[in-house]
């Protein structure tokens, strides 16, 4: 399970967190309560099919809807001060909503149903995405994104890494390409590109299966 960043970016004290986690919601109704000083959303393990009636809850920074049913995520594209958004583990299939979301540093999508990531290119202050455990063929254009310092790519079925150097950030510092498809470690040369991460992990599944006898 994905590791969530909710209440991280907050310092002590500033805003109110309200954690309505596994209360067994099917929605979020017109009356949900997000007071000016409500700066953090946590409704973790329910049963939510949609993102609605978030209007009202404009000055969020931090929103957790991890292990729901979520299948769109739409309804974000108005909480424009966010910084964190945690929605692992859901059946999302593609990015959307993102665009006016310029204030997010932090974006964990690990354990949907993605296809393609190039939709999460308006997010220049982003700091950190997660991407892993999703349907992700090849690795999308993402080199506008020149805050990035963690990408996790694992468990997708990417398969090539030759445009690794074009498409991803100068400050990418941490890459994990673990458990994909990926034939040809060679395609991609690290030395000798401006572009090179600290931290590049490449382990393969029979690889991982051996580590854990």
């Amino acid at each position: 399970m994905a590791a969530a960043r909710v209440d991280a970016a907050l310092p002590p004290g500033e805003g109110l967190v309200v954690n309505w986690s596994g209360k067994g919601l099917q929605k979020l109704s017109a009356n949900l309560p997000c007071d000016a000083d409500i700066h953090t959303l946590i409704l973790d393990k329910n049963q939510i099919i949609k993102l609605e009636n978030l209007e009202k809850c404009s000055r969020l920074i931090q929103l957790s809807v991890a292990n729901n049913r979520l299948v769109r995520m739409m309804g974000v594209a108005k909480l424009t001060q966010l910084r964190v958004l945690n929605l692992p583990h859901n059946s999302i299939g593609y990015v959307e909503g993102l665009k006016e979301l310029v204030h997010l540093e932090w974006l964990n999508l690990a354990g949907n149903n993605l296809k393609a990531m190039e939709q999460i290119s308006s997010c220049t202050a982003l700091q950190h995405l997660d991407l892993s455990d999703n349907n992700l063929p090849q690795i999308g254009d993402i080199s506008k994104l020149v805050s990035l310092k963690t990408l996790l790519l694992h468990g997708n079925i990417i398969t090539s890494l030759r445009m690794v150097p074009a498409y991803l950030p100068r400050s990418l510092a941490i890459l994990s390409l673990a458990e994909n498809g990926i034939r040809d470690l060679n395609e991609v040369k690290f030395e000798g590109v401006l572009w090179k991460p600290r931290s590049c992990k490449f382990v393969r599944k029979e690889e991982k299966h051996r580590r854990k006898l």
